[in-house]
């Protein structure tokens, strides 16, 4: 199995585990480590334990320099293993995923459903 293939697999695996509620995240604060150098704005890390790791998914903007005097923000996304004490230890390649797997995670920690249901009354 192609290593893309098998990262595609393995976040949308984590996908239908959040989207299930068999995957639990909380939202935490930004993380000092992560922010590596002044150029780089992360609001909410969310975090997760699947089979003794831990899961970092945020969503980051970075400074995109165009050349010496100017630039633009720029976002992606990172999902990380790391450790409790916060150190990365590996981290998934850029997948077209990671995207959907944010706003189910986002979906999940507020508890829209919860609120809908309770807003209309069910």
């Amino acid at each position: 199995m192609r290593e893309e293939n098998r990262d595609f697999k393995a976040v949308t695996r984590l996908l239908e585990l959040t989207q299930e509620g068999l995957l639990k995240w909380e939202s935490r604060g930004p993380c000092d480590d992560i922010l590596e150098g002044r150029d780089i704005v992360v609001d909410i890390v969310y975090v997760a334990a699947k089979d003794k790791r831990l899961l970092r998914l945020y969503q980051f903007r970075y400074k995109s320099w165009l050349d010496d005097v100017n630039w633009h923000w720029e976002e992606d996304i990172a999902l990380e293993l790391s450790d409790e004490k916060r150190v990365t230890w590996w981290r998934f390649p850029e997948n077209r995923v990671l995207q959907d797997l944010l706003e189910a995670v986002k979906f999940r920690t507020v508890g829209v459903d919860q609120f809908l249901d309770e807003l209309l009354g069910q």
